[in-house]
C-alpha cells in the first residue's frame, strides 16, 4: 500500500481503479519541411479544426453547467482568432524555413519565457495554462493525431494524470469517472473550478502519483479533509474495508445533511445567522436553491462580460431581474463588475500590467470605464424593482471611492428617471472589504454603507502580501492567520457600532473550522459554496453564540495559524 498526499481541489471520497491518462505522442521529425506555403496551409487547417473542437466543447459545457464555464473555452477560441498570434507563427515559418509544428512550439516557448518574467500570479499562471492547452491542441491537429480523450472511461475510473487541461476535464466521462488526481495544478485553476462544478472528488499538486500508480491499481481518493487530500494506492484489506465504510458513512452523512437544508439557520441560544449562496449565473442560483439557499450574498457578474462582446443594458437587466424573481423577494447582493487581477475581458483590450492584482481592477476599472459602469448600474436599478437587490462595490480602499460609486448610482437613477423607466433609485449599497485600507477605514465605511461583506480570499492575499495563485509560496497563504482573523473582528465590530451588519463571502465562510470563530467575531451573514449550505446549517444549529464568542477571543489571542487551527480542531472534536 502506498499513501500520497495532495491538495484538496474538490471534496468527497472515491474508490475505483486507476486510469492512467497520458497525452498522445506529439513527437515529429523537424527536418521534414514541405515548403513555406504548404506549412502555412497546414497551420491554417489545424487552427480551423482546433477552433471547431473548442466550439463544440464550449456549447456542450455551457448547456450542462452554464455559460460561465463555457466562457473558459470561448476565451481559448479568441486566441485562435487572434490574427497577431497566428501571424507570429506564420512569420516564424518563413524566417526559419521550418515545419509549422516547429514554429508553433518556438512561439509558445517565447510566450512561456515572457510569462516567466512577469509577476507569477494566478492570472498569468492560468493564461499560460490556457495557451499550453491551445498549442497542444493545434500541434495534435497538425500531426493528425487523435485526441487523448477522457470522454469514454471504464467503470469506476479514478483518473491519474501529470496534468489535466480544462478541455480534458470538461469532456470527462461523468458516468464512469469517480474522481481524479494530478501531479500538477493549483486550487485556483480552471480544472479545480470545473471539478467542484461537476461534484467530482479531486486532488491536485500530488507529487509522484504517475510513477507510483499503474493501470487498474486499486485507488481510494479521500478528500474529506478541507485542506489535504490522501490517495491510497492498492490499500491492504483492512484499509480497503475501512475506506469503503468511510465512503458509505460519507454518503449517508451527505444525504442526512441535505435534509437540513430547509431548517432555520439559528444557534442553540437563538442567534439567527443569514446563510446565503455565492453564485455566478442563473444556473448557479437554481443549483443553490436545490441545496436550500434562500438568498445570495454574492452574485458575481463577471460571467456576463467574459463571453466576447460586452453585454448591453437590456441583457444585464433581464439576468438580474430573473435572479431577483427566482429568490422571491429574498436578499440578492449583486457585486458590480470585478474585472482585473486574474480575470480578463477581451472586449476591453486592457493593457498588460506588471502586477495586475495591484493594478486596474474592481472599482478602479469601473471608474476608468465609466460608461460601462453606468450601463451596469442602470440595469441593476431597473432590476431592483423586482426584488430585494442590494449592490456591492468591490476593491474599495477609501471613503472617497465609495462616495464616487454612490454618486454614479444617483446619476444612473437620474438618467432612468429622465427616460421614464421604472427603477429603484436607492437600493442598499455595500462595501466589499478586501484591502487592509478598508479594514482600517471600516468605521467610516460602515457609517456610510448599508452593509459590509468581507471577501476573505483577497483580504488574506493583501494582508499577508501573498499571491494566492502562486504555488511556489502557497505555504505563506494562511487563511487562519491571526492577522486575518483580527481584521475580520475589527470590521465586524465597526459594522455593529454603526448599526450595520457584516458578512463574509470568501472561501473562509464555507470552512467548518472557521464558522464558530466568524460568529464569535460578530459576523451576521455567511455567503458560501452552495453545496455546503446543509452542513453549515447543521453545524450552526449545534453552536452556542456565547461559546463562539469565547472561542473567537481565544483564537485571535494566539500567535500563529498552527496554534489557532490546533485549538479549533480540538474544540470541534469536543463538540
Amino acid at each position: 500500500m502506498k499513501i500520497l498526499t495532495g491538495l484538496t481541489a474538490s471534496p468527497g471520497i472515491a474508490l475505483g481503479k486507476a486510469f492512467i491518462f497520458k497525452m498522445p505522442d506529439l513527437r515529429y521529425d523537424p527536418s521534414e519541411f514541405a515548403g513555406p506555403e504548404t506549412e502555412k496551409k497546414r497551420l491554417e487547417a489545424a487552427f480551423s479544426l482546433s477552433k471547431a473542437e473548442l466550439e463544440k466543447i464550449k456549447n456542450t459545457l455551457s448547456g450542462s453547467l452554464g455559460e460561465e464555464y463555457g466562457h473558459i473555452f470561448r476565451a481559448q477560441m479568441t486566441v485562435l482568432e487572434d490574427d497577431d498570434f497566428k501571424r507570429e507563427i506564420l512569420d516564424k515559418i518563413d524566417e526559419g524555413a521550418c515545419r509549422a509544428e516547429t514554429a508553433l512550439e518556438e512561439i509558445y516557448k517565447m510566450y512561456e519565457e515572457l510569462f516567466s518574467e512577469m509577476e507569477e500570479d494566478s492570472y498569468n499562471i492560468q493564461r499560460l495554462a490556457d495557451l499550453a492547452d491551445i498549442c497542444k491542441r493545434v500541434l495534435r491537429n497538425l500531426l493528425g493525431k487523435e485526441e487523448a480523450s477522457l470522454s469514454v472511461l471504464p467503470p469506476e475510473s479514478v483518473v491519474i494524470a501529470e496534468e489535466l487541461f480544462p478541455s480534458d476535464t470538461a469532456t470527462m466521462d461523468r458516468k464512469n469517472v469517480r474522481g481524479f488526481v494530478t501531479e500538477k495544478g493549483g486550487l485556483t485553476s480552471h480544472v479545480a473550478i470545473l471539478a467542484k462544478s461537476l461534484s467530482l472528488p479531486a486532488a491536485v499538486g500530488t507529487p509522484g502519483v504517475m510513477k507510483q500508480t499503474a493501470k487498474n491499481d486499486a485507488v481510494v481518493l479521500d478528500v474529506r479533509n478541507f485542506e489535504q487530500a490522501h490517495i491510497y494506492i492498492n490499500p491492504d484489506g483492512a484499509k480497503q474495508k475501512e475506506l469503503e465504510a468511510a465512503q458509505e458513512q460519507y454518503r449517508r452523512k451527505q444525504e442526512a445533511l441535505l435534509k437540513m437544508k430547509d431548517l432555520e439557520c439559528i444557534t442553540r441560544d437563538g442567534l439567527k445567522i443569514v446563510l446565503s449562496a455565492n453564485i455566478g449565473s442563473l444556473e448557479d442560483l437554481t443549483v443553490a436553491q436545490g441545496f436550500g439557499a434562500k438568498s445570495s450574498g454574492l452574485f458575481r457578474t463577471e460571467f456576463l462580460f467574459l463571453k466576447g462582446d460586452l453585454p448591453q443594458e437590456e441583457e444585464q437587466y433581464r439576468v438580474y431581474a430573473e435572479a431577483a424573481k427566482k429568490l422571491g423577494g429574498e436578499m440578492l447582493i449583486i457585486r458590480t463588475l470585478d474585472i482585473g487581477g486574474d480575470k480578463e475581458v477581451k472586449a476591453l483590450n486592457l493593457p498588460k500590467e506588471a502586477n495586475p492584482f495591484l493594478g486596474l481592477r474592481g472599482i478602479r476599472l469601473c471608474f476608468a470605464h465609466e460608461d460601462l459602469f453606468l450601463t451596469q448600474l442602470r440595469a441593476l436599478l431597473r432590476a431592483a424593482v423586482h426584488g430585494d437587490i442590494r449592490i456591492m462595490f468591490p476593491m474599495i480602499s477609501s471613503v472617497r471611492e465609495f462616495r464616487g460609486a454612490r454618486a454614479l448610482i444617483a446619476r444612473a437613477a437620474a438618467e432612468l428617471k429622465s427616460r421614464g423607466i421604472a427603477h429603484r433609485p436607492d437600493p442598499p449599497l455595500g462595501v466589499m472589504v478586501e484591502t487592509p485600507a478598508a479594514v482600517f477605514l471600516a468605521d467610516e465605511l460602515a457609517r456610510e454603507a448599508s452593509f459590509v461583506s468581507m471577501g476573505t480570499n483577497d483580504l488574506t492575499q493583501y494582508i499577508l502580501s501573498v499571491d494566492r495563485g502562486n504555488e511556489g509560496i502557497s505555504s505563506y497563504y494562511r487563511t487562519f492567520s491571526p492577522a486575518v482573523l483580527r481584521a475580520i473582528g475589527v470590521t465586524a465590530a465597526a459594522a455593529a457600532k454603526n448599526g450595520k451588519w457584516a458578512g463574509v463571502c470568501g472561501e473562509l465562510a464555507s470552512n467548518p473550522l472557521a464558522i464558530p470563530v466568524l460568529i464569535g467575531l460578530g459576523v451576521k451573514e455567511l455567503s458560501v459554496t452552495a453545496s455546503a449550505i446543509p452542513s453549515i446549517i447543521a453545524q450552526i444549529r449545534n453552536l452556542d453564540s456565547r461559546r463562539c464568542g469565547e472561542i473567537a477571543n481565544k483564537a485571535v489571542s494566539l500567535a500563529t495559524e498552527e496554534e489557532i487551527k490546533a485549538y479549533l480542531q480540538e474544540e470541534i472534536r469536543e463538540n
